[in-house]
Formats: C-alpha cells, sequence, structure tokens
C-alpha cells in the first residue's frame, strides 16, 4: 500500500504551531480523500472516503501502513501512526521545496572525506553553473558531490 500526498497548499502565513496545509490524499494512486492543518498545534485532519462515504475500513488499513514507518526523538525511535506520517509527508514536502528554492541562487556541495547528516551540505552563495563545478572540482577533487547536479537531474 503506497499512501501520497498531492497537491500539496502550505500556508505559510497561517502555520503557527504546526504547518497550515491542505492536501489530497491517494492510496495507491487512487484518490481517496483530503488531509489537512490549520496551523495552530494539534492533530492533522484526514478524511478517507469511497463512493462518498466515509471509509472506516480504509482508515484502519492505512493506519496499519503508516505503522510499518518509524520516526526517532531524542534517542527513540517510534512507530508512526496516520496522523504522524501525514505530517511527515508534509514536513518531507516543505523541505523539498525550500531545497528547490536553495538551488536557484546558490550552489550546494558536500566534501569529499567528510561526514555528513542528512540534509546538511555546504553553501556556496553563487548560482551553480560549469564555471562554480570546475572550481569546486579544483578545490576539493573529482569526488566533489554537487546537489545541484543530482536533484536538478531528474527535475523539469
Amino acid at each position: 500500500m503506497n499512501i501520497e500526498l498531492r497537491n500539496v497548499k502550505i500556508y505559510k502565513g497561517m502555520s503557527q504551531e504546526t504547518i497550515a496545509f491542505n492536501a489530497n490524499v491517494y492510496v495507491d494512486g487512487k484518490k481517496v480523500g483530503e488531509a489537512s492543518n490549520e496551523g495552530h498545534g494539534g492533530s492533522n485532519r484526514f478524511d478517507l472516503f469511497e463512493n462518498g462515504r466515509r471509509d472506516w475500513e480504509l482508515q484502519d488499513k492505512c493506519e496499519k501502513e503508516a505503522a510499518k514507518y518509524t520516526w526517532s526523538y531524542d534517542g527513540e525511535t517510534f512507530n508512526h501512526s496516520l496522523d504522524s506520517y501525514i505530517g511527515s509527508l508534509v514536513d518531507n514536502e516543505v523541505d523539498e521545496r525550500e531545497l528547490k528554492r536553495k538551488l536557484k541562487t546558490q550552489t550546494l556541495f558536500r566534501i569529499p572525506g567528510e561526514s555528513y547528516e542528512d540534509g546538511e551540505y555546504h553553501v556556496m552563495k553563487q548560482k551553480y553553473d560549469f564555471t562554480v563545478r570546475d572550481y569546486l572540482i579544483r578545490e576539493y577533487g573529482d569526488k566533489v558531490q554537487v546537489i545541484n547536479e543530482t536533484l536538478t537531474l531528474g527535475s523539469n
């Protein structure tokens, strides 16, 4: 079972304690409902429907699917609920949008031999082009990982 969010709209100005958003929920490629959060803290709202009626069986299946995935906090690992799983999908969307925004005006890279956490990299406040690439290779060698290259190859 594949749960995903599409048509995600983020409302930064409304976000206070949580991310304000609304999105369509898809399961195995089929639209089955909507998810949202008003941004004032608290749980995400999600409504799953089949033939115009609330589908509690589908929601139960989605809860079980979400529980297969984990999240960590303060050194402890927990299984997701459907609420936290949807929250993680929204967080990933926000992170991806922020990264794409940075890629437009900056060069992001990793130096060979250094260790990095997920989402961690060096930032050069220069728009990426081949002269920047040549500089990075001269400075750090041909094993330098340019994030701009790996992320822009697959996007339109």
